[in-house]
């Protein structure tokens, strides 16, 4: 399909609808309450400095480094999130809706030094001028909110970073990704892989095969449709697809293989009609079961639909296919969707209650009889949530995996992950390290040894916020 025929088929009401909100405003009194609920929280609670708004749009320091820094352990750690949520006297009411802030931490033997800086992007440059909230977000409603007109005046890039073919992209869920300077943070734009596909929803976990060859997909909730990318390692477009998906239940990562992409659609489904938020627009539906679609990803129009228990998954390992196509991918499964819907709510207002828990589980997907089960695979008592592989072994048979956990019963004072493990698929083995309790470990990662063999040398490289 040509891209202009795959454009056009999405009408710009149903690209918008992924975004657009209805209803009334907050009342005044329950904006002052959420500032003044989490200023008060904030006294106790010196955690929550995570969620407080940053008072700078760009900051700058080099690190104090303990110990011998690793002489072959030289780069960039980039990282990215929401990190302003006040603006005048409205304060967001979930986590999802804060301005993207792109961290850089330029590591070498002679120290660290970390850099950040707000995202420059239409909505946050249209705000600061207001100096009011302007737009809807995903789960927060400012009063007298201005109507949305495309998907991109709203995208906050706020979710992930991605360097690709020389670009560096902070990328959202619901439009385009943000071309980023790589050395000074500066925003340079919204970044279009084509003229014909800016504003077409590109998620923030993209696949990056060892060749660099990009997949990722997106959702138009409205129109009831998931959309498929397959880019090219130097960065052009191959192809871009669409299938009908209708209702789309707002999913938030997925799997490549050699051959095949497969996504997990929960039943948290989209409602069509008039609604506060996004959020809002959208009913957990646990009677119902999760759809795995599948899709041959050498032809988009190829694809089987299955089903497992209802469930929630925000973050899966990785995939791999062996000769006799059996799909193999992990990740860490929640019963429901509730740590989005009512976590991340309540610790805009300082309250923390303890999340559901989630547990790392083995899909396999028998690509001969179309038939799927799930199995978990970490030791019971062990909860994890972001698990990452070394990326030479993307899309391919791997054996180990490093992710946050924590343990059920933990009685840490922050309540959430407070450790980083790595678990061995093949003996089972979980070695583990736990952060102090004044810590908040965030996403890490496998960094390999330079010349070493996949799944071998290398070092487990993250940031923790310490309160």
């Amino acid at each position: 399909m040509k891209r202009r025929g795959f454009l056009s088929s999405i009408a710009a009401g149903a690209t918008l609808g992924i975004l657009q909100t209805h209803g009334l405003a907050f009342a005044n009194s329950a904006r002052e309450s959420v500032q003044q609920a989490f200023a008060n929280a904030l006294k106790h609670k010196p955690w929550l400095i995570g969620y407080r708004s940053v008072t700078a749009d760009a900051f700058q320091s080099r690190a104090e480094v303990s110990g011998k820094w690793p002489e072959d352990l030289n780069g960039v750690l980039y990282r990215n999130g929401p990190a302003l949520f006040e603006i005048g006297n409205f304060r967001q009411q979930h986590w999802f809706d804060g301005d993207g802030m792109l961290q850089a931490f330029r590591m070498s033997s002679a120290g660290v030094w970390h850099s950040a800086r707000l995202l420059q992007t239409h909505k946050f440059k249209a705000e600061q001028a207001a100096g009011r909230a302007l737009y809807p977000g995903f789960g927060s409603l400012p009063p007298d909110s201005v109507a949305v007109r495309h998907p991109d005046h709203i995208n906050t890039g706020n979710i992930s970073v991605l360097p690709h073919h020389g670009k560096l992209l902070a990328l959202w869920e619901a439009g385009s990704a943000w071309n980023i300077n790589p050395d000074t943070l500066h925003t340079e734009g919204v970044y279009a892989f084509t003229e014909n596909t800016a504003g077409v929803p590109f998620s923030a976990h993209p696949r990056v095969e060892p060749d660099g060859t990009l997949w990722n997909f997106g959702y138009v909730s409205e129109a009831g449709l998931i959309v498929l990318w397959h880019i090219y390692r130097h960065g052009t477009l191959k192809k871009v697809g669409k299938i009908a998906a209708d209702p789309v239940g707002m999913p938030h990562d997925f799997i490549v293989t050699s051959r095949h992409i497969v996504i997990l659609v929960p039943p948290l489904n989209f409602r069509h009609g008039n609604y506060d938020t996004f959020l809002d627009a959208h009913q957990w539906q646990p009677e119902l079961p999760t759809r795995v679609l599948v899709v041959d990803n050498s032809d988009f129009s190829s694809y089987r639909w299955l089903e497992l228990p209802s469930q929630w998954v925000f973050h899966f390992g990785n995939g791999w296919e062996d000769g006799a196509g059996i799909v193999r991918f992990d990740g860490a499964r929640y019963d429901h969707p509730g740590i989005m819907i009512n976590n991340f709510h309540d610790i805009m207002r300082g309250v923390q209650k303890p999340a559901p828990p989630s547990r790392h589980y083995l899909y396999q997907v028998d690509t001969k009889n179309w038939t799927i089960n799930e199995t978990p695979i970490m030791p019971d008592g062990v909860q994890s949530e972001f698990p990452t592989i070394d990326q030479r072994v993307s899309a391919q048979n791997h054996n180990r995996l490093i992710a946050l956990c924590v343990d059920e019963g933990s009685s840490h004072a922050h309540g959430g992950l407070n450790g980083v493990c790595s678990f061995n698929l093949e003996s089972s083995r979980l070695d583990r390290y736990y952060y102090p309790d004044t810590q908040i470990p965030e996403e890490h990662l496998f960094v390999a040894k330079p010349g070493s063999k996949p799944e071998s040398a290398g070092w487990v490289v993250g940031t923790a916020l310490d309160g």
